[in-house]
């Protein structure tokens, strides 16, 4: 074990894994994934490329824990405070405009992840969705109360609900992938929540 840099064992274990993962965060970003390789991170880190492997099995995994540290709170923020005050269409169309204001601005590993999910083991993948799976499920409720209230038409509200999600995603991707992506974020917004009420509204 590398020299202990922490009042514990155990505290020291969880100070390597955080920067094992910042440091995977780093490299992914400036390299990309697919040029990133264990020992790149191993040595960012500043440790042995064989300690790597007590804490990841290997470099998917440490992407997808990257991912399971960093996006619950980001998905926290845009479901948090949605107004109270405001009907089903409005407040979907404000998930939609903070969904996408999201990946405008720091859209890096998602954008990383998006590319590299047809990749993924089955397991890695799951994982993944799991991390986003708060969004869907705010999404099903609100097309179910929308569609109980008569201002959404009468779909299923699943089927309706994965729809939306997956129009969402694809535009995060479009816009992930635009140098201008900042700049064309309030035009995107505009043009999905269309696309999604043209079809929702009743």
């Amino acid at each position: 074990m590398p020299r202990i840099r922490a009042g514990s064992i155990a505290a020291h274990k969880e100070a390597t894994r955080r920067q094992l993962l910042a440091s995977a965060a780093d490299l992914f970003r400036t390299h990309g994934y697919g040029e990133t390789h264990l020992a790149d991170i191993a040595a960012h880190a500043g440790i042995g490329r064989t300690t790597v492997y007590e804490y990841f099995t290997d470099k998917e995994d440490i992407l997808v824990n990257l991912v399971e540290a960093e996006v619950p709170a980001v998905v926290a923020g845009m479901l948090s405070g949605l107004p109270d005050d405001l009907g089903d269409r409005e407040r979907l169309a404000e998930l939609i405009q903070r969904g996408l204001a999201f990946v405008s601005t720091d859209h890096a590993l998602g954008s990383m992840v998006m590319r590299e999910l047809p990749a993924l083991s089955p397991k890695a993948a799951a994982r993944i969705r799991a991390v986003h799976a708060p969004i869907e499920r705010e999404i099903v409720r609100l097309c179910r109360h929308g569609i109980a209230s008569g201002e959404f038409r009468a779909f299923d509200p699943i089927d309706a609900a994965r729809l939306v999600y997956g129009v969402m995603m694809a535009a995060s991707q479009t816009l992930m992938r635009d140098s201008n992506a900042k700049q064309r974020m309030h035009e995107a917004a505009d043009t999905l929540v269309r696309f999604v009420f043209d079809g929702l509204s009743a």
